[in-house]
This record gives C-alpha cells, structure tokens and sequence, in this order.
C-alpha cells in the first residue's frame, strides 16, 4: 500500500547525476564520484546493467581525478560484478585486471592479486586464453617484488591457466584443494563455478594423437602418414576452435571438419606428408571443447619420429636396341641414366662392356655421376668399332652408390 511513496530509481539516478555535473563545473571531483556511483546503484535496482556500468566508471574516473586509485579500483570492481551478472566475462575481466593496477600502485599487493586472479578467471571462462596467460606472466613479475602471500583467488587463476591454456596435467586433490580455498562474494560465484567445473572436465577428459596403424619410429619423405584424432569426455562436448603444432619437415593434407553434436566420444582421421629428411613432429593439438555451461581447453600429446630420406629408384636405357655395321665401322649408342624415385641418387656408377668384337673408339667406357635429384636424367654417348664379325654386344650398367641397386640394358651390334 505504500508503493507510490517510493520513487523511481532511474529519476534518482538522473538526479545524481545532474549533481555530479554541478559538482565538477565547482572543481570537487570527489564529491562528483560520489554522486556517480549513487547513480550506478540506482540503475543496479532497475537491472538496467550498461547505465550502471556507465556510472560506476564515471565515478571511478572522477575518483581517479582526485587521485584516489583505491576508490577507482572499488568502482571499477563494482562495475565488473554488474557485469559478471549477466555473464559477460570478458568485459569484466577487462575491469579487474585495470582495478588489479591501482592497486597495485597504492602498495596494496594482496588485494592487487586477488583482483588480477579474477581478471583472468573472467578470461578463461570467455575463452580468451592468450590474455589471460599474458596475466599471469604480469602477476608472476609482480610477486617477484613482493613479500605478501598469494591470494586464494590468484592460485586458483594460476592453476586453472597451467591446466587450460598450458596443458599441464595437475592432479585432481591439489586442484580441488585450491578451489575449496576460494571465498567468492554472490556476485563471483556463478563466474568461479563457472570455472572450477570446466576444470575439473578439462583434467577429467582424455584427448589423444594416435598413429593409425602400428607406431612409428621412422618415416619416409613424401610417405603419407594417417593420425587419429579422439577425445572422451565425462559430459557431451563439440570442438569449437583448435591450433595444431607441426614441425618444418611436416605438412598436413587432410584435415576434417570438426562439425558434430555434442558427445562424450569422438574420433576423426587426419593426414599428413613428411617433406624434409631428420626430425619430425605432429602436435599437440590444443582443442576447444564446448557444451552446455562447459568449457574445456585441452592439449594432446605430440608425435615424434625420424624422417628418413625418399629411396632412389635407378634405370638406364640405352639406344639403338639394335643396329647393324660393316667390320671397321663405328656404331653410335646413347645411354641415358634415370632417377625415378622420390628421392636423390649419389655416386651412381655407370659401366659400358663391349663383347669381344667391339671396342671404344671414342666417349666413355666408364663415368661416375655424383648426384641425380628425382625426376632428374642423364645423357652421354659412346662410340665403338666393329674389330670382329658377328653379333656383338653392348651392355650399359649403373651402380646407385646410396642404395646399392642397379640397372643394365644390353643392345646388339651385328657386324657383316
């Protein structure tokens, strides 16, 4: 019966407001901030989120104005737990990791801490994982120069950033120790359930890079080589985003779409070319896993195997296959070398034998070519006399010095 006495809260903010300009135009910013910040709580009644937001900053400003940074980070904070509310995480954690710096500034160490554990709690649960590694590099300089002791909240930040973003396997007591040990107020609460859940996912839930196949402890060059892909989680999941690791002597050629329903088991089949010679590497892949209120970042395994060299594949052909001389006649042949492997012949031998009617009269009986890539060949001619009738032969032979195999053709010479 009493409720047309009560006025309304957004007429009370505008109000306020229109204070604080009265306040400023007089030179006190104080009492300015002051005026803000009863703006901001008024449109926190009405749950009109961004105008509060829009006020506890102007009130922080203003503080800041007076160069009070413990009353700016106050604002600031408030300001990140309207929007915590409403699960905009990202922002918020904007808003503490500024309030973490005035903090700071005022040598207000543990309190600068537990501000920046909450920035990047706010950032893993948004999945900005890159800022809130940043953060904790931040954090770990700071506690370098100082002697006051980490806060709970930072220690749950620290061991949720290992667990998600650097892929360190932490036993499940010593992370649940550290979550029991953080008292989060109302508006926290949703944020670090949020959170300490999806970790607890993430350390549950297996994620692998598997041969398809027998191991391998070494490949060859240009060899396709097939991975499975597969995860398991306690709770339905979809990857949404991924980032996979390679070395420079590893290619991927097939990749799947990672589109699926939800669910607790999933495999796919990747493919990959090894393209250098020495050492490779495949992985780990970090992963995204999303369901519903679930978040899981998760790194594989990683591969590593040796790369050998492609084979060489030798052959020789030589040319005419046959031809016919008078005796005291010279016969031309052509001898070509071939690599037709996928990989590079060396110290390739190459012998030319004339059966006993026959003999060089000019070019080559014998030659060594040092290196032949794949694809690549090699011409060379040989001239030899008939010295005697009947038919003869000419037999072209080449020695791969890697891989000891060897190639002949033999052509005939009949001498009238």
């Amino acid at each position: 019966m009493f409720n047309f006495l009560k006025s309304d809260p957004v007429k009370k903010a505008k109000k306020h407001v229109e204070k604080a300009l009265v306040e400023i135009e007089d030179g006190y910013p104080d009492y300015a901030s002051v005026e803000y910040e009863k703006a901001a709580r008024c449109f926190c009644e009405v749950e009109q989120t961004d105008f509060a937001v829009k006020y506890f900053r102007e009130a922080s400003i203003y503080a800041l104005e007076n160069n009070d940074h413990i009353r700016c980070a106050e604002m600031k904070v408030a300001a990140a737990e309207c929007l915590l509310q409403e699960g905009r995480y990202d922002e918020a954690g904007n808003l503490y990791s500024e309030s973490s710096d005035h903090l700071e500034r005022e040598k207000k160490s543990r309190e600068s801490n537990r501000s920046l554990g909450i920035a990047i709690i706010g950032y893993l649960a948004a999945r900005n994982f890159g800022t809130a590694t940043n953060l904790v590099r931040k954090a770990e300089k700071r506690l370098k120069d100082s002697s006051s002791k980490i806060d709970p909240m930072y220690a749950l930040a620290e061991i949720c950033t290992r667990i998600l973003c650097e892929g360190v396997d932490v036993p499940k007591k010593e992370f649940e120790k550290t979550a029991k040990s953080v008292k989060p107020n109302d508006p926290e609460r949703p944020l670090i359930d949020f959170l300490v859940n999806s970790t607890k996912l993430a350390i549950d839930t297996e994620i692998l890079l598997e041969w398809a196949g027998p191991p391998q402890k070494e490949v060859n060059v240009k060899a396709p080589l097939e991975i499975e892909l597969r995860y398991k989680c306690p709770a339905e999941v979809q990857i949404v985003d991924h980032r996979l690791a390679l070395s420079n002597s590893v290619i991927i050629v097939k990749e799947p779409e990672y589109k699926q329903t939800p669910a607790k088991e999933e495999s796919w089949l990747l493919e990959f070319k090894p393209v250098l010679s020495g050492e490779g590497t495949i992985g780990p892949l970090t992963v995204t896993l999303e369901g519903d209120k679930v978040l899981v970042n998760k790194h594989t395994n990683k591969l590593e195997f040796s790369i050998a060299r492609a084979p060489s594949k030798i052959a020789v052909d030589l040319k005419p296959e046959r031809v016919s001389c008078n005796l005291g006649d010279e016969a031309i042949f052509e001898i070509t070398v071939f690599n037709e492997g996928d990989g590079p012949a060396e110290n390739i031998q190459l012998t030319v034998a004339l059966s006993d009617g026959l003999e060089t009269s000019f070019g080559i009986d014998s030659k060594t070519i040092n290196f032949l890539g794949s694809g690549e060949n090699v011409r060379l001619q040989t001239f030899v006399k008939a010295v005697g009738q009947g038919e003869e032969l000419v037999t072209a032979k080449v020695v791969d010095g890697r891989s000891g195999d060897e190639a002949v053709k033999t052509s005939m010479v009949r001498v009238g």
